[in-house]
């Protein structure tokens, strides 16, 4: 029993110690396996460097230009007890912690949440950053080709790759971006519903054979011949001489007296008991076993027409 607990909590170590870079990280990363190859890092789809998830270290394309380390590439390296990343040339360049803590060298103190995977920079989120990728105010900074912490995400682009001048560019582009989907969005709203008034609030002429024979007025009462033979209440139901007959259901299955008779489908097509016997075509016109019997002017309401021309209801 001793001898199984202790291996179970030497796994247990090995686990956390060596995690592959396949690994869920959300905490500071540790070194993974010998041997694990590196993940390229993209701006855009541009590679700028890699991450070395055995030796913890950001490798960027980028060189030293002069000094003792002229000529060899810029490198930023995790120390995994500390959370603390220290250049090549021995200097601080900012820290990570478990509990989403990231001193930025740009941008200061920024807070990644690992729930809802947002970054935050004083007490406004200013993006996202998952275990592939990060954006700022909804544009894409860049990637990693392979999954690793969200915070190393984080960290990378938030942290020591954009400046607070971008943020605030993408920050206005994305309030631009939103205005203009506000007013694409009020203007659809407005044509939709001036469209609907424009048709609704007018009576639908009914024709059978070239002669106008009744009407539906816009609160839903039907009229034949300037006699009033019943009405379409708002929830479907089909009343005729004060009586209740029927009803259109929302996915267009049609009731009569109890029964299922037919229905009316999304592309107009009318069938009545499985077989289809019509249409109702977008200009108006009526066709029934093929032939062109009627039509309606002002259509607004394709279900009410096919009642009147299919149905038999008044």
């Amino acid at each position: 029993m001793k001898q199984t607990l202790k291996v179970s909590v030497m796994a247990l170590v090995a686990m956390f110690a060596f995690s592959t870079v396949a690994d869920a990280q959300f905490g500071i990363p540790q070194p993974a396996a010998e041997g694990s190859a590196p993940i390229a890092i993209r701006w855009g789809s541009t590679q700028i460097g890699v991450w070395d998830p055995v030796a913890l270290e950001i490798i960027f394309n980028k060189t030293y230009d002069e000094g003792e380390f002229a000529g060899q590439k810029v490198t930023y390296k995790l120390d995994p007890a500390t959370g603390k990343w220290t250049s090549k040339k021995g200097t601080e360049v900012g820290s990570i912690s478990n509990d989403g803590t990231i001193e930025s060298p740009n941008l200061g103190t920024l807070k990644f949440n690992p729930e809802t995977y947002k970054v935050i920079r004083n007490d406004e989120v200013i993006g996202e950053a998952t275990k592939l990728k990060a954006s700022c105010f909804g544009t894409t900074i860049g990637s990693f080709d392979g999954h690793v912490s969200p915070l190393l995400v984080a960290y990378t682009f938030h942290g020591i790759l954009i400046s607070p001048n971008q943020v605030t560019a993408w920050k206005e582009v994305k309030i631009k971006r939103d205005l203009e989907a506000a007013a694409r969005a009020a203007q659809a709203r407005s044509q939709a519903s001036s469209s609907q008034s424009s048709s609704s609030g007018k009576t639908m002429d009914l024709y059978l054979n070239g002669s106008r024979f009744g009407e539906i007025r816009p609160n839903g009462d039907v009229f034949y011949n300037g006699s009033r033979r019943g009405e379409f209440r708002s929830n479907g139901d089909i009343y005729v001489n004060g009586s209740r007959k029927g009803e259109i259901r929302s996915n267009g299955d049609v009731y009569k007296n109890g029964s299922r008779v037919g229905e009316i489908r999304s592309n107009n097509d009318i069938y009545i008991n499985g077989s289809r016997v019509g249409e109702i075509r977008s200009n108006g016109d009526i066709f029934k076993n093929g032939s062109r019997i009627g039509n309606v002017t002002n259509m607004s309401d394709v279900r009410k027409v096919a009642i009147i021309y299919f149905f038999e209801f008044f």
